[in-house]
């Protein structure tokens, strides 16, 4: 009787209401997170950084407040994972060293590297993306954004040095404004200004042309002396 009772209480449960409690208890730990991170994510594409609070990732995440600080104990800190997620996708995605293990020259490298930055914009999102190179009002935040960009580019310094023969002051430099007009270009495609197609063609084109100037003005200062 007693579980018949139950059974029909169960029934008349709001449909949402019922999915939310079943995925609560479907998920391991590890799904849970990822699934805050996405909805943080998608919430950081959509609104802005501004709309990634608990109450709001919690709604679109179907789960509580209250569940969401087993995860992340501030809000911060739930930022800084979504982008350490983001981070690692990119990483994984262009494989850790490919800038050394990929056959080819530099610029076909460029374009497995861009297209992998499309890849993980497609699947999580451009909000990350813009955050990594945040300059607002968070410096924690900032910095650890800027650290994490840093160790995207890490391993193109080495080739960027050998390729064009220049310090590895001068490629840490040379790779920011590779950064710097790879973002450019790809903020056009996210905005639909550009397609896929167009914003890999250009950055990598783009990125190639600055790597032939340094190397350009390296050999005229060389002849100089």
């Amino acid at each position: 009787m007693g579980d018949t009772v139950s059974t029909e209480k169960r029934s008349r449960l709001p449909a949402r209401v019922a999915r939310r409690r079943a995925g609560r208890t479907r998920l391991s730990p590890d799904e849970r997170r990822r699934q805050l991170l996405r909805a943080a994510a998608d919430l950081m594409t959509t609104h802005g950084v501004d709309r990634v609070q608990f109450a709001e990732v919690a709604a679109a995440a179907g789960v509580t407040r209250q569940l969401m600080y087993r995860f992340f104990p501030t809000r911060q800190a739930l930022i800084m994972a979504v982008l350490e997620d983001y981070a690692d996708d990119i990483t994984q995605r262009f494989g850790h060293g490919a800038a050394h293990s990929i056959p080819g020259n530099l610029e076909e490298v460029t374009r497995v590297f861009v297209e992998a930055v499309c890849d993980t914009i497609e699947a999580k999102g451009a909000g990350p993306w813009q955050l990594l190179d945040s300059k607002g009002p968070d410096r924690k935040l900032a910095r650890h954004g800027q650290a994490l960009q840093e160790r995207i580019v890490a391993p193109w310094r080495a080739r960027i040095a050998e390729t064009i023969g220049v310090s590895e002051h001068e490629a840490a430099i040379v790779a920011r404004m590779i950064v710097a007009a790879g973002r450019a270009v790809l903020e056009l495609w996210y905005s639909g200004a550009l397609s896929r197609e167009e914003a890999v063609r250009t950055s990598t084109r783009g990125v190639s042309a600055l790597l032939q100037a340094f190397s350009v003005r390296r050999g005229r200062r060389s002849r100089s002396r």
